[in-house]
């Protein structure tokens, strides 16, 4: 194994896939749009050009077709846009100069020669703070996110349209004025219903909103002084849009091998110009790993692939939904994947680690393990003082499973694709215009592409002599795990029942871990490895055992285990009716106003009270497996994520209910 990385990590070229960021990051890459299908067709060819038999597959952008549980949103092309105040020279917004200027996926508007009023909506989004404030074709400039004000401002009260200078804050990574030039990638995501304004918006830098707001302040204070004045500044503005029934793109290429089981690398192209890290690096260390892996078997380097490598590039979700939709029961055939997504970004500038991303604990599986072992080899950089150290020159680490990419659909129980996500985070320039080619390593693509190359070929021509390392790593990583969940124990303050049921739960996973080595098939004798998981879940117990006790004797002498009484309102068995974990929840509500309350009700109310409610949801989902109880279901997920409650899991799935996407079954073995 360790010779294998060597040898793939030594052919992979940082410079190559810096120049082939540098390309895919020309291409204004929102999701069905003109420019996507432009860079789909680019990467196409530098694939065919590697000699690689990439093609082009095309799906439905129509506001109407379902792929799973995706809504496909219509196709998006701009030609032109800009605003500019009535009477000066030189545009505040340029879509042109700037394509992040534009609120994506903005509606066609003319006011060049009809001069808008601009009002300062500076007291937040609630519409209480705007009593009898006339909004009647005005154009409204926020400071926060515009989707606050859609229904009351621009539905009810007839705004005609947006200015903002938001900028996402990200708690200890970026603040506002971190990024005082840039412009925050901002987009409209239409769900094509009928009660749906059709409405466009302008996007401003901190700086430039800042001295928008003074001028808009000071308007405000002149005619106060003197009524006769303007109470407010004008502007003029046009998009030159059109949004209309067309195609998402998704290029796919694959290196074949011997059988007709396959691993996956997957990839999305979507995002604005120029998004480099997010996620132009992810494609292109994608592309130099498969392209390497080829040239390397073809020169006889490396044997050739067992289980074939299939690449895909998507629209972020809805490219993903949409081929594993056409994919079928041959989603069968993959067994494992990777989702390469930002790993390019200068650690020295804002750029956090490459963290892989682990598995939901309701679909294990030992490729984590494999990945820890491969990220193991790829950290040995420069010597260290002694004879038998190698240190890293990046920074790097391990996570459980977490959402916000294409690896929370395939790692899905239902889809079962169990994939790993590589990416880096936190990111300063996450989503604004400072993701630029000036943020991008080729030292760091290096490392991820040579992460993604050997993990695929590992996972494709897995032997028999491989099988006690992925042990070994799975036993590491399990007792680290438990040593954590101890140490938070202490330091938080929680109870002995609460810390003990945490390592029970761990213990199970990374046992089911080593379990699914057995089912994965791999080369070479495998005589008596069956004992040896044995064996090794049976160490896990006694670990998880003796650590416990140990933490006992230590944090709680004389500990008398809780009994727990189960309310009974949480015993029934809810039964998912769904294919694939869901996006867009709110697309199931659309139909119907009591749905609609019932759905706001949920995420202003009960979502908010959670750290990262996204990943939550998807882990309840996957807990549903039309055994489990709801009471079951959430303290599983509850010890994964350490977010959530018991209360919060049953209000989900009654929404889920409500939506028409879980039927609730009895308890038939209370």
């Amino acid at each position: 194994m360790q010779d294998t990385i060597k040898k793939i990590s030594s052919a992979i070229s940082g410079e190559r896939t810096y120049r082939n960021v540098q390309e895919i990051s020309n291409f204004h890459r929102i999701q069905a749009s003109t420019g996507y299908r432009t860079a789909a067709k680019h990467v196409t060819s530098k694939l065919i050009e590697y000699g690689l038999n990439a093609q082009i597959k095309s799906y439905p952008a129509d506001g109407k077709t379902w792929f799973l549980t995706s809504k496909m949103f219509k196709e998006w092309h701009c030609e032109d846009a800009t605003l500019k105040l009535y009477g000066e020279t030189g545009n505040l917004a340029d879509f042109k100069t700037n394509n992040l200027s534009v609120i994506q996926r903005s509606y066609a508007c003319n006011y060049r020669d009809h001069p808008l009023d601009i009002v300062l909506l500076d007291k937040g989004s609630d519409p209480r703070e705007y009593e009898g404030l006339d909004l009647k074709g005005k154009l409204i400039f926020v400071h926060d996110d515009f989707q606050e004000y859609m229904d009351w401002a621009i539905k009810e009260r007839g705004a005609i349209g947006f200015i903002t200078d938001f900028m996402r804050e990200q708690k200890d990574v970026r603040a506002r004025y971190d990024l005082h030039d840039a412009l925050n990638y901002i987009s409209f995501w239409w769900k094509h219903t009928a009660d749906e304004p059709q409405t466009f918006g302008f996007v401003l830098s901190p700086r430039a909103g800042d001295k928008l707001t003074k001028r808009c302040l000071a308007a405000l204070k002149d005619h106060a002084e003197d009524p006769t004045k303007p109470q407010y500044l004008q502007a003029t503005c046009h998009v030159d849009s059109r949004l209309y029934e067309g195609e998402i793109e998704v290029v796919e290429t694959l290196l074949q091998g011997e059988t007709d089981e396959e691993i996956l690398i997957v990839s999305h192209l979507c995002h604005p110009r120029s998004s480099a890290n997010d996620n132009a690096s992810g494609v292109a260390a994608s592309m130099e790993a498969v392209k390497v892996l080829k040239d390397l078997i073809d020169q006889k380097v490396l044997p050739g692939l067992k289980r074939s490598v299939r690449m895909i590039f998507i629209p972020e979700f809805t490219g993903t939904y949409a081929y594993v939709a056409d994919l079928g029961e041959n989603v069968k055939k993959i067994k494992a994947g990777i989702n390469m997504d930002m790993v390019g970004g200068r650690q020295s500038h804002g750029y956090g680690p490459l963290n892989i991303t682990g598995v939901p604990h309701a679909n294990p599986s030992f490729i984590v393990n494999l990945a820890a072992l491969v990220l193991d080899q790829i950290k040995k950089d420069a010597p260290s003082h002694t004879n038998d150290n190698e240190i890293p020159m990046f920074n790097s680490r391990l996570t459980g499973f977490e959402g916000g990419s294409d690896h929370f659909i395939l790692s899905d129980p239902k889809v079962n694709v169990p994939t790993i996500m590589l990416g880096q985070w936190p990111d300063i320039n996450y989503h604004s215009g400072g993701d630029t080619m000036e943020v991008i390593d080729p030292f760091i693509l290096h490392k991820s592409a040579a992460i993604c190359a050997c993990y695929v070929y590992l996972l494709s021509n897995l032997s028999a002599g491989d099988l006690s390392q992925v042990l070994l790593k799975n036993r590491a990583r399990f007792v680290e795990e438990v040593t954590l969940i101890i140490n938070n124990s202490v330091e938080k303050g929680w109870q002995a029942d609460l810390t003990l049921e945490k390592v029970a739960h761990y213990a199970e996973f990374y046992k089911a871990c080593n379990q699914a080595l057995l089912s994965y098939g791999v080369q070479g004798d495998t005589a008596g490895f069956e004992e040896k998981v044995a064996k090794e879940n049976t160490l896990i117990e006694a670990f998880s055992k003796a650590m416990c006790n140990r933490y006992l004797e230590d944090y709680q002498p004389g500990f008398e285990p809780t009994k727990v009484a189960i309310d009974e309102k949480y015993a029934f068995i809810p039964v998912r009716k769904f294919a694939a974990v869901i996006t867009h929840l709110d697309d199931f509500a659309s139909d119907n106003e009591q749905k609609k309350e019932a759905y706001k009700q949920h995420f202003s109310v009960n979502r908010a009270k959670l750290y990262s409610g996204h990943t939550f949801d998807a882990v309840v989902c996957y807990y549903m497996d039309g055994k489990r109880t709801l009471y079951e279901i959430a303290k599983a997920a509850m010890m994964e994520t350490r977010d959530g409650s018991v209360e919060y899991t049953y209000q989900f799935v009654k929404l889920l209910e409500t939506l028409g996407l879980v039927e609730i079954k009895e308890n038939s073995h209370d």
